[in-house]
């Protein structure tokens, strides 16, 4: 009888055990989940780029800026009834990115929105991925309330000391840093935001890294044919 007992005791622990993992399980496989976005307007055709230098096409005195690829989307996409518009300047944080995104979102609807920015965030010291991850989810937030579908823009692959992008030993001092090797920090720190992004942020779609094959001339930017290798990312995100 005590054997007995004891082996209904033990199937009833391991029953427990199930149920628990099982739902454990569940709940990561929901967690997981919610983090896709599925996109609502499947023809996009009003969007908006959201950033900074990556995507403006003027500078605070409202000179135009020509070579960065929203410029290269709007002559090779307007003419086929889209609609490309940007709020973006040279500089600036993902702060000033949220303040303006959300003034835009009022004065129009769009069917999707492209956030590109960060890189000012992570070369300020003072500015920890924290709050740039958390300035994101909000974007995220109010560009899914407004109707619109939210696409970050995770931005280019960094080559490091074999390429170009995020090559220290050729990327300009500024009045914070002394010496090359005083930007390695902040290179780590820009991986580190693409990496956690698509991890973190729930609710939104994204444009994966892509390898912009060297074409910069400061390690940080760009170059025209970068900005056309870029141009053809999201042209294809948007037709996909």
């Amino acid at each position: 009888m005590e054997k007995k007992k004891k082996i209904i005791i033990g199937v009833a622990i391991s029953v427990a055990i199930l149920v628990v993992g099982l739902g454990y399980f569940l709940s990561r496989k929901s967690s997981n989940s919610s983090k896709k976005s599925k996109t609502k307007n499947k023809n996009p055709k009003k969007i908006l780029i959201a950033g900074d230098s990556q995507v403006a096409i003027q500078n605070e005195k409202g000179g135009k800026i020509t070579y960065t690829y929203p410029n290269t989307l709007k002559s090779e996409l307007e003419s086929q009834g889209y609609e490309i518009d940007v709020v973006a300047l040279g500089g600036k944080t993902t702060d000033w990115i949220k303040e303006n995104l959300a003034k835009k979102l009022q004065e129009k609807k769009y069917d999707r929105v492209y956030l590109h920015g960060g890189g000012n965030d992570v070369n300020n010291a003072s500015i920890p991925l924290e709050k740039t991850i958390g300035n994101f989810q909000q974007m995220v937030d109010m560009i899914n309330e407004s109707g619109a579908d939210p696409f970050i823009v995770l931005g280019y692959k960094i080559e490091g000391v074999d390429g170009k992008f995020g090559n220290y030993k050729i990327m300009s001092l500024t009045k914070y840093l002394d010496k090359q090797e005083d930007w390695i920090p902040y290179i780590e720190k820009r991986k580190e935001l693409q990496s956690r992004l698509p991890k973190e942020i729930i609710d939104s779609s994204f444009v994966p890294i892509y390898d912009l094959k060297q074409k910069t001339s400061d390690g940080i930017h760009p170059n025209g044919e970068g900005h056309k290798i870029v141009a053809s990312k999201i042209k294809e995100s948007i037709q996909s």
